[in-house]
């Protein structure tokens, strides 16, 4: 499970011109979950003044292009081959978008896909199942001109639509008419037969203006994980919140003056997108996702073994290799631990997951200072750049390795994250780390030690049994170790020689 290859590759640079914003992406190369080496965007409004006169202006553009030769430059100095540059709503709607592609390509030395909106719904979809692979509901993808759905089901998307109602479009033709707006959105939304298919599955929010929103929900709860991918929320919270917000004046947004004011502005009218969307899909709950059309469209380009490797364990494995010592040793450390798990579960392969993190991490922080060692594990998992996985899980795998750096479970650093998760997941998740304290305690970072010992349960006690020619090397700290992960799971702690 552990044996991925990572190869470094080319930088590949996607370009994405749309109604808001025209933003540049520099990413590693195609693999399974890219870094991102630069990110950058301007807010053109291209689609500003479409829903009035059909065109976009003139400002806009030449801002866009401006913004355009920018990036190429940034490329040509980076020594990036491959460049896609995608055009949205904005410029395939407009009546001048085919003059204005002819410009962009003439001044800015750029090739432009201009995709439809079924396409750019299906790579939003892929977007979202490329950082959720079990994502099961509706990709919704707000941008300023338009509404991209794509419904998705087992690693796949197989419907796809693309609504002329983005925050911008909507604002030209309705202004700050509530009612208007509202009636519109239900008479759109009512004539697409399968969103109330999708009763009691998720929406995966994605696009600047409800990303926006969900990060200004966070802090109005003082979410304790301020990290947008993975947050969730039910159904019935988003709607109160988003009614609220589509009732006020944009610059009254409670903490909104952290937006710039473009973002803003489109604040009141993208909530209640949100709010009637959610309604009509019945949907269970709202789930913000980092990933859209750009990760959907390097998504897209990958073979079908790269696109089926979990991405939360793809970067726990490239951290493994980048910063622990022994990070060949977490298949073992893995395969020797299993037997403590004898409590049902019921989500068992998320758990298992969990597991293979936990060892993949459990060296992460080795070079730090002793006494900050749990402090900086702890730190990688709660703020790193995963995907494909919770705030709940990041807790999970926090509460592991602080107890394999030996640090308790109410430090500062922790303790506000506990409340993310159940006292039986705590109490797992320590069990998890103490078994890991213990088991390179044991090994003291080789591998031949939990080769030829074991770990067994009964009903009362935890036995860790080694070879007879081993019997020196499970000492008193070794001893010490092994009662505090019995003392996690309920058992007496034994040691047994284990007979040839």
């Amino acid at each position: 499970m552990f044996d991925y290859t990572i190869d470094a590759k080319d930088y590949v640079a996607v370009i994405d011109i749309g109604s808001n914003s025209v933003r540049l992406v520099v990413f590693s190369g195609l693999q399974r979950v890219p870094d991102v080496i630069f990110n950058e965007k301007i807010l053109a409004g291209l689609g500003a003044s479409i829903g009035e006169g059909g065109k976009m202006d003139r400002g806009s553009m030449d801002t866009a292009i401006s913004t355009l030769k920018r990036y190429k430059s940034l490329c040509d100095q980076m020594h990036v081959q491959d460049i896609r540059t995608i055009a949205t709503a904005a410029v395939r709607d407009a009546k001048n978008g085919p003059k204005f592609v002819e410009r962009i390509e003439k001044e800015c030395g750029l090739d432009i896909r201009v995709i439809d909106g079924c396409e750019e719904a299906r790579l939003g979809g892929l977007g979202v199942l490329s950082g959720e692979p079990t994502a099961t509901g509706i990709a919704g993808d707000l941008g300023g001109g338009s509404l991209d759905l794509a419904r998705m089901k087992d690693g796949s998307v197989f419907e796809t639509i693309s609504l002329p109602i983005g925050p911008l479009r909507l604002m030209s033709r309705f202004g700050r008419d509530r009612s208007k707006t509202k009636k519109f959105l239900r008479e759109t939304f009512s004539t697409i037969p399968w969103l109330s298919d999708c009763e009691g599955e998720n929406l995966y929010m994605v696009g600047g203006a409800w990303r926006n929103i969900m990060k200004l929900m966070m802090r109005e709860k003082s979410n304790p994980l301020p990290i947008l991918h993975g947050f969730y929320s039910s159904r019935g919270e988003i709607t109160a919140y988003c009614r609220r917000i589509s009732k006020l004046v944009a610059g009254d947004v409670p903490f909104g003056g952290s937006l710039p004011s473009r973002r803003r502005e489109v604040l009141p009218t993208a909530a209640l997108i949100l709010m009637e969307l959610l309604s009509a899909m019945r949907a269970k709950r709202g789930v913000t996702s980092s990933y859209g059309l750009r990760e959907g469209l390097l998504f897209d380009s990958l073979d079908d073994a790269s696109r089926k490797i979990d991405p939360f364990l793809f970067r726990c494995r490239v951290l493994a290799d980048e910063r622990c010592r022994f990070a060949q040793h977490a298949q073992v450390i893995y395969d020797w631990s299993r037997p403590l798990f004898q409590r049902k579960s019921h989500d068992p392969e998320l758990r298992d997951r969990m597991h293979h993190a936990i060892c993949l991490l459990g060296d992460i922080a080795w070079r730090g200072h002793p006494d900050f060692r749990a402090e900086k594990a702890v730190e990688s998992i709660l703020h790193g750049h995963f995907v494909g996985v919770s705030h709940r899980d990041r807790a999970y795998v926090a509460v592991a390795l602080n107890q394999a750096y030996g640090a308790p479970v109410d430090v500062p650093h922790l303790a506000p994250m506990l409340p993310l998760l159940k006292i039986d997941d705590i109490m797992e998740a320590r069990m998890m780390g103490a078994a890991l304290r213990l088991a390179q305690r044991l090994s003291g970072g080789t591998v031949a030690v939990l080769e030829v010992s074991r770990l067994s349960m009964t009903k009362n006690s935890l036995y860790l049994g080694v070879p007879p020619e081993f019997r020196d090397i499970a000492n008193d700290v070794v001893r010490r170790r092994l009662r505090q992960v019995a003392q996690l799971i309920g058992r007496k702690a034994k040691i047994e020689i284990l007979t040839p």
